[in-house]
Order: C-alpha cells, then sequence, then structure tokens
C-alpha cells in the first residue's frame, strides 16, 4: 500500500500513508509484538504496542542488565546479556569466542584477563561503571550510561528503532518516583523494579504518521481510514480464562480450579454464566473493532497447528458469510473475500495533488551547515579612551580621575532637568550624598564644572528640553554590531546630533589636537545613528567639560574614522540573493 498506493476518498483524495492504518489484536500476546517486529523490518513507520509491561521491552532489559551487573559483577547472565547488547557491542559469535572458559571460572574474571582489544575495552567501560555505582543514584547512573561516554541512548534507538524512547523515558521516570519515596539504592531500586507491575501506555496523539498496533479494547474512542483484525479467528473457547465465584447471600467467594466433573449443581451454573458473559464481551469487542474503520476493514489470522479452518464462534468464521460470494485470486493468500469496491487508483491530477500534498519543500531538505558565529559587538566608547590626551596616571590617581568623569556625567545628565535656580543646592545635596568621602573643596570643583557647562549659551540647544540623556544605541554598520550609550542626542527634522562629554584635565585645544580614540568613537555613534535614522543629516561633536569646549567633527573625518569590520569569523554572513 504504501509503495503502490491505497486511496483514501472521504475529504480530499490521497493515498493512505502510515498513520492512517490501525493493526488490532484481541489481546496482548506475541502476536503484537511480532507485528511490530516484522513491520519495522521491512522499513514501515509503526509504534509499539500500545501497552507493555515495563520490564518487556528490550532497551529497558538491556539497561537493567547493567544495573544488575552494577550491583553483583559475578553475575554471569546480566554481563552476558549486556555484552551482546547494543550497550556491549558485541555478537553472539564474540561472546561464544572471548566468554568460553573453563568450569567455575565466573565471566568477569576471565573476560579481565584476556588482552583482546575489544575484550579490553568493554572492561574499561565497565570498570567506570562500578566506580560509579557505588555514589551515584539510580537514575543517574542510568543518565550516565543513556548520555555519557557510552552514548547508550544512540546506540539503543539506532538497534531498536525510536520506538525505544518510551520505554527508556519510563524507565527514567520509574528511578525517579523510586527516590523520591525510598531510600535511593541501587540494589533496592532493582528489587522495587522486579517486583512491580508498571505498565508502559502509549498516547493515542504519541502515534502519528505511524502504524498503531493495538488491542481492540485499547482503541476505544480512536477511528482510523484503514483498520486490520490481525487475529480474527481466534477461538474465543481456547483463549478463555474462567475464574469461577460462588454468589452466597452478599458474598462472593472465589473458586479454585477443579476438574469438569466436579462442576456441578451451583458451579455449574456459574460456570455457564461466566461462559454467557465471556461470550457477550466477545461480540461487544468484536462490534467495537468493525466500528475502528472509517474506508476499510480487513479481517484475516492465523490457524493454530491443530486447526483446520477458523472456530464456528471466531470473528472470521461469523463474517465470512457477508462476502462468501464474492472470491478472487491473491498474490499473496492465495484468495480473499470481499464484500463492496475498492476506490479507483489516483490518476493525473489526483495523483499530483497527492504527491504535491506530501512533497517535501526544497528548503526542509538543504543542511542549514554549521551555525554561524554571532559577531562580537563593537563599543564605541572603548575605542574613544582619553589617554591620548593626557599623561599615563598612577594606578590612585587613574582611580580618582574615572570616578571623578562618572560623577560629572551624572550631574550633566540629571540636571538640565531641573528648575535653573534650584541646580546648585541639588547637586551639592547629591554630591553629598553619592560621593561623602571626598573633600568639600573637590565636590565643589565638580559642582562648578557641570554648573558652567550647563550655563554656556553655546550649549544650550544640547542641554534644551528635546533632548536626550543616556541613549542606549545599537546597529549593525557593514556586518559589524555597534552598541553603545551616547551621552547626549539632539533629534531635529533633518539632523540627529550626538554628543559624548570628555573630563580630560588637559582638553585638545582644536580639532587636530584631538586624540584619534575619541575621534574612532564619534564615527562609531555617526555610523550607528546613519543606520537608525537614514534620511537625516548625522552630526557629531566632543564636549570638554574641564574648559568647557564643544569640538564638532566635520563629516569627513568621521567618514575617514569609520569603524572596520572585525575578522571574518566575527561577522555576519552576507544575505544571500533571491
Amino acid at each position: 500500500w504504501l509503495d503502490e498506493g491505497y486511496p483514501l476518498i472521504k475529504g480530499t483524495r490521497r493515498n493512505a500513508g502510515p498513520g492512517d492504518i490501525m493493526v488490532l489484536v484481541r489481546n496482548r500476546r506475541k502476536l503484537a509484538g511480532l507485528i511490530v517486529a516484522r513491520l519495522y523490518a521491512a522499513g514501515v513507520p509503526v509504534a509499539g504496542v500500545d501497552r507493555l509491561r515495563l520490564g518487556a521491552p528490550l532497551a529497558v532489559k538491556d539497561l537493567m542488565a547493567a544495573l544488575r551487573f552494577a550491583v553483583q559483577p559475578l553475575d554471569d547472565l546480566s554481563l552476558a546479556n549486556w555484552l551482546v547488547s547494543p550497550l556491549g557491542g558485541f555478537s553472539q559469535g564474540d561472546l561464544l569466542e572471548y566468554g568460553y572458559r573453563p568450569k567455575k571460572i565466573r565471566l568477569w574474571d576471565h573476560l579481565r584477563q584476556s588482552s583482546e582489544p575489544k575484550v579490553v575495552e568493554a572492561c574499561d567501560r565497565l570498570r567506570d561503571l562500578l566506580r560509579l555505582a557505588d555514589f551515584e543514584l539510580p537514575q543517574a547512573l542510568l543518565q550516565w550510561m543513556l548520555v555519557g561516554p557510552w552514548q547508550g541512548r544512540r546506540k539503543l534507538i539506532a538497534r531498536l528503532g525510536r520506538d525505544a524512547h518510551d520505554p527508556i523515558n519510563e524507565l527514567l521516570n520509574a528511578a525517579e518516583n523510586y527516590a523520591a519515596v525510598h531510600t535511593a539504592s541501587l540494589q533496592g531500586f532493582i528489587q522495587w523494579f522486579d517486583a512491580g507491575e508498571g505498565e508502559l501506555k502509549r498516547e493515542a496523539g504519541a502515534s502519528e504518521g505511524l502504524v498503531r498496533v493495538m488491542t481492540v479494547h485499547g482503541s476505544k474512542g480512536l477511528q482510523s481510514p484503514i483498520v486490520i483484525l490481525a487475529d480474527a479467528t481466534g477461538n474465543p473457547d481456547a483463549s478463555i480464562r474462567r475464574d469461577l465465584a460462588l454468589a452466597t447471600g452478599d458474598h462472593t467467594v472465589p473458586v479454585p480450579p477443579l476438574k469438569k466433573e466436579q462442576k456441578v449443581g451451583p458451579l455449574a451454573d456459574a460456570e455457564e454464566l461466566a461462559k454467557a458473559e465471556e461470550r457477550e464481551e466477545h461480540w461487544r469487542l468484536l462490534y467495537v473493532a468493525m466500528t475502528r474503520a472509517e474506508e476499510a476493514l480487513f479481517i484475516g489470522g492465523a490457524l493454530g497447528k491443530r486447526e483446520q479452518e477458523p472456530a464456528p464462534d471466531s470473528w472470521y468464521a461469523r463474517l465470512l458469510p457477508l462476502c462468501q460470494d464474492r472470491c478472487v485470486p491473491d498474490p499473496i493468500w492465495g484468495e480473499r473475500y470481499e464484500r463492496g469496491e475498492r476506490p479507483d487508483p489516483l490518476v493525473g491530477t489526483d495523483v499530483e495533488r497527492a504527491r504535491a500534498a506530501r512533497a517535501v519543500p526544497a528548503w526542509a531538505r538543504t543542511p542549514i551547515g554549521p551555525e554561524p558565529r554571532p559577531p562580537r559587538p563593537f563599543a564605541p566608547s572603548s575605542a574613544g579612551s582619553e589617554q591620548g590626551a593626557d599623561p599615563p596616571l598612577p594606578p590612585d590617581a587613574l582611580r580618582h580621575a574615572a570616578r571623578r568623569g562618572v560623577l560629572i556625567h551624572a550631574l550633566l545628565e540629571r540636571l538640565p532637568d531641573v528648575a535653573i535656580v534650584d541646580r546648585e543646592h541639588l547637586a551639592r545635596d547629591w554630591l553629598g550624598r553619592q560621593a561623602p568621602d571626598l573633600p568639600n573643596n573637590m565636590r565643589e570643583e565638580l559642582l562648578g564644572s557641570a554648573l558652567l557647562v550647563l550655563q554656556t549659551d553655546d550649549f544650550a540647544d544640547i542641554f534644551a528640553p528635546g533632548a536626550l540623556a543616556e541613549v542606549p544605541l545599537a546597529a549593525v554598520v557593514d556586518g559589524q554590531v555597534i552598541a553603545g550609550i551616547a551621552d547626549r542626542l539632539l533629534i531635529t527634522p533633518e539632523r540627529v546630533t550626538v554628543v559624548d562629554f570628555k573630563t580630560a584635565r588637559r582638553p585638545p585645544a582644536s580639532l587636530e589636537q584631538v586624540p584619534r580614540p575619541a575621534l574612532a568613537q564619534m564615527s562609531a555613534y555617526a555610523a550607528a545613528l546613519a543606520q537608525i535614522y537614514p534620511c537625516k543629516t548625522i552630526s557629531a561633536a566632543l564636549l570638554y567639560t574641564q574648559t568647557p569646549r564643544l569640538i564638532e567633527i566635520p563629516a569627513a573625518i568621521l567618514a575617514q574614522h569609520k569603524p572596520q569590520l572585525s575578522p571574518a569569523q566575527e561577522s555576519f554572513l552576507p544575505l544571500p540573493l533571491e
């Protein structure tokens, strides 16, 4: 069906996919697991059995074998099971070759004496496990096996298929639950796990796009375009388990298994009642199974070695008369019986439409390649060091100069929003709180420098109410990220002016004396603002607070010092052309 197409006609015409097929069995016995294994071996996307004992999946058995070995290294069976699992990597031939030994010699003792590289490597990994087993909790040990040096999850999935994810995750959950209510120990967890009756239930929504294999009872509430009853030939009388119970007044007394001649009187009546109830359930389940199918229902099964034909009360025998009039040859089964007509195959535009619905876009099939390294942001202020304007300072003096600059910047940020008459005493109070350790004459000098800047008429526009203080800027300029904070920003309809404050003790007297790092800083600000405001003229200036003096930087100088790209691996890749 998946290769040649099985047409579905309800809704949009299309061919059936794996998620459109549901395989139903009467009970969870070997047949369900065998169907899953054969489908997986044939390359059909299939979900596991809908419900199974947690200890049954091979992935869980392999992991538990490792834990059992960690508790008792002389457990030959657990060690052998681990060796031939995906975790150990041995084949059955390897186990026979390297594990054959004289009587009364333990397998672990024998392997440790071997010099074969494959055996030595396996023993080294098991020694790592034994070292951790004395200290780690069960869930931590499992995680180490799955995602640590062993890479157990990857190996188990590669061997057993993605269906192994659910049992592995449930085993981890079981270890977490054990640790939550018990004193954690590896041996205690194994005993608790072996005594448990935990089941793994697969949620219906977790099998989207996969063939579902489940019991009829578990399929209640679900539907599928195609349903296969895989063991409809089963004899209901041969699979009955009758646990008799005898009702006596208000009580029910369980009855142990008895021979046929011992079941007389009330016991015979109880057995007949149990038979009737079981047969009613048998037919109710058939109704459930048949009503799961939306478009097609396939009924089949396998006879036992002693069976010549399906039992009279099997689902197959009861449904056969409905379609017995039409027997057609079948390349697999020899012949089959049909009722109704299979939809016509998709042709022409129908096929093209179905293919288009399944088509995967080109971008989904194209490898994305290695993740690009993000560019390192360029901070303009780091390029604008004032060391060029002053001789080198000793460490203590440099620290005081840096603090002086921070305080002046803070005053120039706050005072423009304060009424002129209140600026002096409010600023003095603020300095007293922020820098109480500074001498009074130094605080007065800082206050005087800030007030002198604000009182200078040439700077009135910079500190006007519409100007912005301490403005974060970020932009990408030719692949280079520029990020910084501008001290002052004045935005008008035609122009954007950025101003940076400098508190150097010996400010330059002219543009020619401005240090190159300061020019590079302002050029970076100007380049970022040109990206943010592409339709405005960008101006930049340096305000030296010691004099005070405002030095405007011409556009030609800004262009000359425009920041260059950092190394190629730190830049954005060019955008692909459409």
